[in-house]
């Protein structure tokens, strides 16, 4: 099996399981590690938590976050442990804090499968995000996760979060545009997170 490029297998030999181990035990080969990292469906079970983490958290090749990140949207979260999830959450919300661009712009989205309306302080404190496709998606899931406990709880936490005030009246004014629309029955922009493309390693290298 090569895994120069990004193709997704379904069965894989004994032969090729012994290959991704070794692929991600060097962790030095940028193509094949990040192509694992983008279908972790492909990582052996006993490793692909640790792999996942070692991803989200590597330090030297940003390429790497990246390709976590989006590989964490095409596998179910429940496959971790609490521990794990856990572990994933502080992760993402570390890469909102420090990252941007398409990085942070995937993390807004991959994060709604390892948070509840629990987290919801935390991500109002991200709204002042400045990558814009990061805030809005950041926001929607805001608006989804607070929408049973009402507008007033929902302003209210925006009051508390610090943020600087033209960002506060922004998130409110789009909580009330929300609720106006789905009231009438229209299309809101913020029921759905907007994904950015993603790059091929060759293209990420020339930006960064």
């Amino acid at each position: 099996m090569t895994l120069c490029a990004p193709v997704v297998i379904k069965q894989l030999n004994r032969k090729d399981i012994k290959k991704i181990r070794s692929t991600l035990q060097k962790w030095n080969s940028p193509q094949a590690v990040s192509n694992l990292l983008f279908h972790p469906s492909l990582i052996p079970g006993d490793i692909r938590a640790s792999c996942i983490l070692k991803g989200l958290r590597e330090k030297k090749n940003s390429y790497y976050i990246l390709a976590t990140v989006v590989g964490l949207q095409g596998i179910n979260s429940t496959e971790f442990s609490e521990e794990e999830r856990d572990d994933i959450k502080k992760s993402l919300i570390f890469i909102l804090k420090t990252s941007g661009g398409v990085i942070s712009a995937r993390a807004s989205i991959s994060i709604s499968d390892y948070i509840s309306s629990e987290d919801a302080f935390t991500m109002f404190k991200l709204l002042d995000h400045p990558d814009d496709t990061t805030k809005h998606n950041i926001l929607c899931w805001l608006i989804r996760a607070m929408e049973d406990k009402g507008p007033d709880a929902f302003i209210s936490m925006v009051r508390s979060s610090c943020m600087p005030e033209d960002v506060q009246e922004e998130a409110i004014e789009k909580l009330h545009e929300y609720l106006r629309q789905k009231e009438a029955g229209e299309y809101n922009l913020f029921t759905m997170p907007l994904y950015v493309n993603i790059p091929n390693l060759r293209e990420y290298c020339k930006d960064h």
